[in-house]
């Protein structure tokens, strides 16, 4: 079994400094959407937190981020509350069949991610 381990750090506040245009370049719609509706310092955190998570996916997969076209690429909760990633068809090439394990944490000043890959065949099974 293949496996692959990606993580991120992010200053929040490096996150509150970007401007709108950069923000739609790196974020999913539906995630400034969500984070309109909070105050800024709870937006800024879990903008920050979004933005890790896409950081330690292209690690984790080894293609970095822009390969990943963040603004595509969405982190949401599941039903449990804890974070996924809604992949698109581009995506799931990427991803090729792994399993994804995802983690985030804040404590200012840093937001955290972890991105651990697992599945698929690395030809020894």
């Amino acid at each position: 079994m293949r496996m692959a381990l990606g993580v991120d750090v992010v200053n929040i506040e490096r996150i509150r400094t970007l401007s709108a245009g950069v923000k739609t370049r790196l974020f999913h719609p539906a995630e400034l959407a969500l984070a309109a509706t909070m105050t800024e310092e709870v937006a800024t955190e879990y903008l920050a937190g979004r933005f890790a998570s896409k950081e330690a996916l292209g690690k984790a997969l080894g293609c970095g981020l822009a390969a990943l076209e963040p603004a595509t690429l969405l982190v949401d909760r599941k039903a449990d509350g804890s974070p996924t990633f809604v992949l698109g068809d581009a995506h799931r090439a990427h991803v090729a069949g792994r399993e994804i394990l995802l983690s985030i944490s804040h404590d200012s000043p840093v937001a955290v991610a972890t991105v651990l890959l697992y599945g698929g065949s690395d030809g020894t099974q």
